[in-house]
């Protein structure tokens, strides 16, 4: 009950570009009294990973066959290299059945574009993170115009959606959009205040774009991004609100450098590469010397390539040379702990794979202060 003797109802919550769910975890670490009503997402490997992280359970304790589990997924629309569609008959058994427990358990709802508002249950808070491919400084620049078919501009199924939810007295109570800093760039102006300007037609108050960056919020990793709060009735004035730390850190909390433990040794080996006239280069980029006060750049979804986000030295399988980030080190830098990045390890993917998802997630310490600055304790558990 809150202060006026009110029984507090659950945070209902969509997370639409769900990635592995960075918006779960950080409502899990405020111990809100929050419920993902649903999710969506079409990146397979993102589907399977953000199950094996939030739902607990490598797989449903039964299944169906293979043809009843495939014509259950014939009703979304799937991808494996999150690009282009992929046929689900060409997937293997194994992965088709963790991908059927993994779409059931995180109710997921499938490709935005698939999504109809009719079907979509009772929301408080939607959270979009729509792709930043074509907004991004390490993309073509394509942008977010409506109607172009870019990646980017998958925002405007987010405008379909909320409409549709208008027609049925349905809106949500408050939005938060993410995406990369470069949304703000003057080249996408017309773009962005044409969105703001769709909400603000719906009843929403948009709150002053804040772009936050992990280093002040007790991350070593230079990365920024903006965030919008809107509310359906007043501002909510969270980058008021918003409280920032010291740039103080201690790196060892997020590098495991100890190789006397074989399992960090062989995390370590598999971040090695070659030490190759272009990897020199890369040293000479990004090579880092380790203290406690090291910062890594933005991690990307491919740490091979010129501008990544740490080298280090380091002599192992492949002799002396240099290693990227362990996907471990990748999941604590992006405020994930060791536990939930354990409970993937059954999965098996691949160094690049798991890359991926963790680049293109959302830092969680940065998401946890946002929802703080939104709700206060409003939703906390006991309140």
């Amino acid at each position: 009950m809150d202060n006026n003797g009110q029984i507090m109802k659950k945070l209902r919550v969509f997370e639409a570009f769900a990635g592995i769910g960075a918006q779960a975890t950080a409502l899990d670490r405020l111990g809100f009294d929050y419920e993902v009503v649903g999710i969506s997402e079409w990146f397979t490997d993102a589907i399977i990973c953000y199950d094996a992280i939030h739902n607990k359970s490598e797989c449903a304790p039964t299944f169906p066959d293979k043809s009843e589990q495939v014509e259950y997924l014939k009703q979304f629309q799937f991808s494996r290299d999150s690009v282009r569609p992929s046929k689900l008959e060409l997937m293997n058994s194994d992965y088709i059945e963790l991908l059927y427990a993994a779409n059931k358990n995180s109710k997921n709802f499938g490709s935005i574009t698939q999504i109809k508002g009719a079907n979509m249950p009772e929301i408080d808070l939607l959270v979009y993170t729509f792709p930043c491919q074509d907004l991004s400084t390490g993309g073509k620049g394509l942008g977010m115009k409506k109607g172009s078919g870019t990646r980017s501009c998958l925002l405007w199924e987010i405008e379909r959606i909320l409409l549709e939810l208008k027609e049925y007295n349905r809106l949500p109570e408050y939005l938060l959009l993410e995406n990369v800093r470069n949304i703000l760039a003057p080249v996408y102006k017309e773009d962005f205040n044409a969105w703001l300007s769709f909400l603000e037609s719906l009843g929403y108050s948009n709150d002053e774009c804040m772009v936050l960056n992990a280093l002040d919020f007790g991350i070593p990793q230079e990365r920024e991004r903006a965030f919008i709060v809107s509310h359906l009735g007043d501002k909510l004035n969270v980058s008021a609100k918003i409280q920032k730390k010291q740039r103080v850190y201690d790196f060892n909390r997020f590098f495991r450098n100890d190789y006397s433990n074989e399992t960090y040794k062989k995390e370590a080996d598999i971040a090695q590469l070659n030490k190759t006239p272009s990897r020199e280069k890369m040293w000479r980029i990004n090579g880092k010397e380790l203290n406690e006060n090291t910062v890594v750049r933005t991690i990307t979804c491919n740490m091979d390539r010129t501008h990544t986000a740490a080298l280090f030295k380091y002599s192992g399988v492949k002799g002396d040379s240099y290693r990227r980030l362990t996907i471990r080190e990748a999941f604590l830098l992006m405020g994930f702990t060791e536990k939930e990045y354990e409970s993937t390890l059954h999965l098996e993917f691949t160094y690049r794979k798991m890359n991926k998802l963790i680049g293109n997630s959302i830092v969680v310490d940065v998401l946890t202060e946002v929802f703080r600055a939104m709700f206060g304790e409003k939703y906390v558990r006991g309140n």
